[in-house]
């Protein structure tokens, strides 16, 4: 089964506590445990050796290697954690993500722990202690590295990227600073691993834009120490390069699940993170198990009025209006369903871009209020117990790249 990496910053608070219980739990694992955090830290720098790979090649092949190893780790305490990234590489960002931000966090029973995400323990090997970042890391800016990671994406030579991204990356390292900033203790930062996973995630976008297998060198390169499952042969280049092998795909987007009530005011708590001018698209997406027995078009507002959207409500030239989609029934209005036909069963799947709609309204309001208002094809009304008995999709939703 495939598993999907997430943007930290897109997680559930339910997908967030297991996260930090995972981790929480192989921080107090001894240091000689394989899945204990230590250990599997050490093995980017100290305690010596020292197996990270930063040159060319192997410096992609062996990071991907290294993510699923501590992604494992994590998955032995709670099978259902999946590794987040950290996205530094699509806007201009300031700090790290809130969930790394804070020393404390509230869990599930309202009591207040140390933030498992905020640092980690340091191996007695490696020099103890926890890790730090710098002081003024809420105010430190990753704008312009972001720009240099998006001008690599677009070099066609698998080197040549690997070569462009592993310097970016060493820059975001640098400005985390504290023990972010010297490969012997950089594993011992939790949110080393959330950086190296979207390392990974541009990775694996560009693969998907620039098909073909590694390079020879690269894909014949010993990752020293993995080894293949139940084996004792050292994992090669080629044993990582498709991310569907290793059990994982990465979710671009971010979700925010909207209530499906038609004819009704739906008032959204966007996230404090979520800017819609820094996306780089934006898209409701309709998902349903069957087509609806009578052909429907839905469509959809956003703004500051409070209510007042309906089938009269102007489209044209309209601010609102985000735009509609059209779904098309198996019979025609007044007509049975023709004998023999059922509807299919097959799940589909409709979306709409609202890139430059939302952008437009962030600019009046960080509020976001939508309204769903259901038509006929001919523009008349359809009550929203009308639309109950004619079609009921199974779930709205706003994404954002």
């Amino acid at each position: 089964m495939i598993r999907y990496r997430r943007n930290i910053n897109c997680l559930s608070s339910d997908q967030l506590h297991d996260l930090r219980e995972a981790l929480a739990a192989i921080y107090v694992l001894p240091e000689a445990a394989k899945n204990g955090f230590e250990h599997v830290a050490g093995l980017h720098g100290n305690p010596s050796p020292s197996w990270c790979i930063h040159g060319s090649p192997g410096f992609l092949t062996w990071h991907r290697a290294y993510m699923s190893v501590y992604e494992d780790a994590l998955r032995c305490i709670n099978p259902d954690v999946a590794l987040p990234y950290w996205n530094w590489s699509s806007g201009p960002t300031t700090g790290v993500p809130a969930a790394c931000s804070s020393s404390t966090y509230v869990n599930r029973d309202s009591n207040v722990l140390p933030n498992p995400l905020f640092s980690g323990p340091i191996a007695a090997g490696a020099g103890g202690g926890t890790t730090s970042r710098r002081a003024d890391i809420d105010t430190t800016t990753f704008g312009d590295l972001a720009t240099q990671a998006q001008a690599a994406m677009a070099n066609g030579d698998f080197s040549s990227f690997q070569s462009q991204l592993n310097g970016v990356h060493g820059s975001v390292h640098g400005r985390v600073g504290g023990n972010m900033g010297g490969v012997a203790t950089a594993g011992f930062d939790p949110i080393f691993y959330l950086h190296h996973a979207n390392v990974d995630r541009l990775w694996a976008v560009w693969q998907v834009s620039h098909a073909g297998a590694l390079p020879p060198v690269e894909a014949n390169l010993e990752l020293d120490p993995f080894k293949k499952c139940f084996s004792d042969e050292m994992m090669r280049g080629s044993d990582v390069f498709s991310t569907d092998d290793l059990g994982y795909r990465y979710l671009n987007f971010c979700f925010i699940v909207v209530p499906w009530l038609p004819g009704r005011l739906v008032e959204l708590k966007v996230p404090d993170w979520w800017d819609f001018r820094r996306f780089d698209a934006a898209r409701l997406r309709l998902v349903a198990e069957k087509m609806p027995m009578r052909s429907v078009d839905l469509r959809f507002f956003a703004g500051d009025a409070r209510d007042g959207f309906n089938a009269k409500t102007p489209t044209e030239d309209n601010p609102a209006f985000l735009g509609s989609l059209g779904v098309l029934g198996m019979a025609l209005p007044g007509e049975k369903m023709p004998e023999g036909m059922g509807r299919r069963g097959e799940k589909m799947e409709l979306q709409l871009d609202v890139t430059e709609t939302l952008r437009r309204h962030a600019e009046r309001s960080r509020e976001l209020r939508l309204t769903v208002v259901a038509t006929t094809p001919e523009g008349e009304p359809i009550e929203p117990e009308q639309l109950e008995r004619i079609w009921k999709p199974e779930s709205l939703e706003l994404a954002a790249e």
